[in-house]
């Protein structure tokens, strides 16, 4: 954001004009915020002094507010945009041109408009002020009611919305907005009720039945009472359907009821990027299948082959398939992406679909990103499939049985030259070489996946991948499938991802096609079906994939240090970064998203450096152990070890975290190598480059 902005929903952020966020103590913070949501009404310095300084004496909070007075002036004279007027004995605050997430969500909030009210809910990003805390009364009560009268418009758009997605029998938007609405109000039955028959109407009966269930258990343990009989009847009318319903129709029927319709494609914003999806089966268990290389989800139902193994597979489940961003039905032309951006695109889509834990079925290039998010977001993962698929897509001496450079090269060759014509299965499917249908079909499949100059950048990109170091922090169930003869991917590398993965069950099945759809893909159904049923765990680990961020500040002395830090957990909260230790000059973060860990590095130091204080971080990605709100775990250490070989103005990340982020922007050049213990060998680092900054990517 480029304009001068002051936004207090969620914590606390202000900055102006291309000028560098100021570094405001907690109490200036606060007095601009109670300034703020009076803005253009004189308040008096008496009454600012009482309400934020009332413990101390008064010739010491008369001088603090002076100091506070003092900061905001140079800030709002730097941003561009408003005003701050003191006269004698009173003080107001101008916003003027600034964007006020306070007044923005209030405009929005009123509107009968369901668009509005969701920008409205985008805005309300938490509490006013989340975080802060003075142990002044005065000031405390007053953002408590503050915080109170926020809180309940936002319940009232919720409520508003229900409404409308109700009417207009929109269930996946219901069930976001009841989701929502429930992380704010546990205790409202009616959401419940919502929730309950908005699964309903998506065929999810178990999962209508399961939220009557967490409804009773929260009300009993709260309240000691039981649902109202409105709520009980409901779930007895859906306990009635789902005993009335045995066999079920994996997918809409076509008008002439003689052959499956094309389900409806559905789209959800990640990041600004629309993402396609599509929705098959009612089955008890969520799949989400993330193909290889390229898809459409439409034309996949053109191959009877194809079609047969997703209508297998939504016997059993609930079956999610998505066209990763710039391929399919999703936005093309969006440049390349990493895999923490394939990753939250799938969140976002579990999000809208209404799914908490989910397995992840990943074909060829789909499996690296599931196991990043299964390292990732154990807790919405229930367990991992993975078929024909890798570590590292291009050939090294630890691992050499990935393509190398001239085979990758041949393969483009080969793309460039045949795209369009009837496709090539010799490596694809060689079963099926001789059946035309299939190979025009999977021609016009590819060609409508992608343009052919896409289809060679993914390609490319794919053989980039290097997921290897993660490989031993994933600790969900997990099955990993390989075809004997696959052309594409050798065993070796199936075999290489199950002796790193954690109690991962191998299978080898004969057969040398690679695509899921190919020889014998009933028996691979089977064994899938026969896994996921019968390996859920009862409960995520606390174990997780985290990025650490490691930050040393040189400064002159302590009180230069903890300026430093309110700037640096508001970039924090900016980042999605978690702080979870601080001694001295050093602080370590975490972060779900390598990309937005560097991006923060960044940002700090950027910040900090108009104040003459200079920094240096370093990044790595590991397992952690969470231990309430502390982690520990390798990770940890090896980015603080990092850290000690960073010079001041410095961002070094580990080979780890480079690998993961390939597409992202972000260059690097090696700087050098170290070792520690719990490392196998020699871990290779580098300085940061390139340095885009969006906390949006």
């Amino acid at each position: 954001m480029t304009g001068p902005h002051l936004h207090l929903l969620g914590g606390f952020d202000f900055a102006g004009v291309g000028a560098a966020a100021p570094v405001f103590s907690r109490k200036a913070r606060a007095m601009v915020a109670y300034l703020a949501l009076q803005a253009g009404h004189p308040q008096s310095r008496e009454k600012l002094a009482a309400l934020l300084w009332g413990v101390t004496g008064e010739a010491q909070a008369r001088m603090s507010l002076r100091q506070a007075v003092s900061a905001i002036r140079k800030a709002m004279s730097a941003s561009g945009g408003g005003r701050f007027v003191t006269e004698g004995t009173s003080i107001a605050l101008h916003l003027d041109d600034f964007d006020f997430d306070v007044a923005r969500f209030e405009a929005l909030s009123t509107s009968s408009a369901p668009q509005d009210l969701e920008r409205a809910l985008a805005v309300y990003r938490g509490d006013l002020l989340d975080g802060l805390g003075l142990r002044e009364e005065p000031f405390e009560d007053w953002l408590r009611v503050e915080r109170e009268r926020l809180r309940t418009m936002a319940v009232a758009a919720l409520d508003r919305l229900i409404i409308h997605y109700t009417a207009a029998n929109d269930p996946a938007s219901s069930i976001r907005a009841a989701t929502r609405l429930l992380a704010m109000e546990p205790l409202r039955e009616d959401a419940h009720r919502v929730l309950m028959r908005s699964y309903a109407a998506q065929g999810r009966i178990n999962l209508a039945l399961k939220q009557y269930e967490l409804c009773r258990d929260a009300l009993q343990r709260d309240l000691r009472l039981m649902p109202e009989p409105g709520t009980r009847n409901l779930h007895d009318e859906l306990r009635a359907r789902r005993g009335a319903s045995p066999s079920r129709l994996t997918h809409p029927v076509s008008a002439s009821g003689s052959e499956p319709a094309r389900p409806p494609t559905h789209y959800v914003k990640s990041a600004g990027i629309n993402i396609a999806y599509q929705v098959t089966g009612d089955g008890p268990i969520d799949l989400v299948y993330v193909p290889g290389w390229v898809s459409n989800l439409d034309l996949a139902w053109g191959s009877p082959r194809f079609a047969h193994v997703l209508n297998r597979l939504g016997t059993f489940s609930r079956l999610i398939r998505i066209d990763k961003r710039g391929t399919g039905l999703s936005d093309r032309g969006v440049g390349l992406p990493t895999l923490e951006m394939r990753m939250e695109d799938v969140r976002a889509v579990l999000d809208a679909v209404g799914s908490t834990r989910t397995v992840l079925f990943g074909s060829s290039e789909g499996g690296p990103m599931c196991m990043l998010f299964a390292a990732t977001y154990p807790d919405r993962t229930a367990a991992l499939v993975l078929n024909g698929t890798y570590a590292r897509g291009g050939w090294a001496m630890d691992y050499p049985w990935a393509r190398t450079v001239e085979q990758v090269q041949q393969d483009v060759d080969t793309v460039e030259r045949e795209w369009g014509m009837a496709a090539d299965m010799s490596n694809a499917a060689p079963s099926l070489t001789e059946n035309v249908v299939e190979r025009e079909w999977f021609a016009a499949y590819l060609r409508n996946s992608a343009s052919p100059a896409d289809a060679v950048a993914l390609w490319r990109w794919a053989t980039e991948i290097d997921v290897r170091d993660i490989l031993p922090a994933i600790h969900v169930p997990t099955l990993v499938v390989h075809r004997t003869g696959d052309r594409w991917i050798k065993p070796e590398e199936g075999r290489y991802l199950a002796t790193h993965i954690e109690g991962a069950k191998y299978l080898e099945l004969a057969g040398r096609d690679h695509v899921i759809w190919g020889e014998d893909c009933d028996r691979l159904v089977d064994e899938i079906r026969s896994f996921v049923t019968a390996a859920l765990p009862p409960v995520p680990s606390q174990r997780l994939l985290l990025t650490v961020l490691a930050i040393g500040i040189e400064a002159a002395n302590e009180r230069a240090i903890d300026r430093c830090a309110d700037a640096i957990r508001d970039e924090l909260l900016l980042f999605d970064g978690k702080e979870i230790r601080r001694s001295g000059g050093r602080l370590l973060a975490v972060f779900q998203r390598p990309t937005r860990s560097i991006q923060c590095g960044i940002a700090i130091g950027d910040r900090l450096k108009t104040s003459g204080i200079d920094l240096r971080a370093a990044v790595h990605i590991g397992e952690c152990e969470a231990r309430g709100e502390d982690f520990s775990g390798i990770a940890i250490e090896v980015s603080s070890r990092l850290l000690d070989l960073a010079r001041p103005g410095d961002i070094i990340a580990s080979r780890t975290v480079r690998d993961l982020i390939a597409g992202s922007g972000l260059t690097f050049e090696e700087h050098g190598e170290m070792k520690a213990s719990g490392l196998p060998g020699a871990l290779q680092f580098f300085s940061v480059t390139a340095t885009p900054t969006s906390a949006g990517a």
